[in-house]
């Protein structure tokens, strides 16, 4: 259980001057996610855990390059691109509300009687 809570602490951390992430990642293994992000090679003395925040990272930067991850201009937050996220971009549109066949037919009859 206490591993689970642990999952979900979140901190906010500086990938690059700009660019800000939420991840659970301990500190220690900040540096080694930064080096990732920016593209530096990995450190061959770094075990298991900074192996994997690096590759986060690389992760990371090879999905903001793709367009699946976005720097959010509000709060330079990298985030993942969602389809909500693609609907508010796009316009509205505007369309007439299709008004059933049947309503017009009993209104008609109504006006007629």
């Amino acid at each position: 259980m206490n591993r689970d809570l642990k999952e979900y602490n979140l901190m906010v951390i500086d990938l690059t001057e700009n660019v800000f992430v939420h991840t659970s990642l301990p500190s220690a293994n900040h540096a080694a996610l930064r080096s990732g992000f920016v593209g530096y090679p990995v450190n061959p003395r770094w075990g298991i855990a900074k192996l994997q925040a690096w590759r986060t990272g690389r992760q990371w930067r090879e999905a903001l390059a793709q367009g699946e991850m976005v720097v959010r201009s509000t709060d330079s937050m990298l985030v993942p691109v969602t389809a909500q996220q693609e609907k508010k971009e796009k316009p509205p549109t505007t369309r007439n509300f299709p008004f059933p066949v049947w309503a017009k037919q009993v209104l008609n009859y109504s006006h007629t009687a």
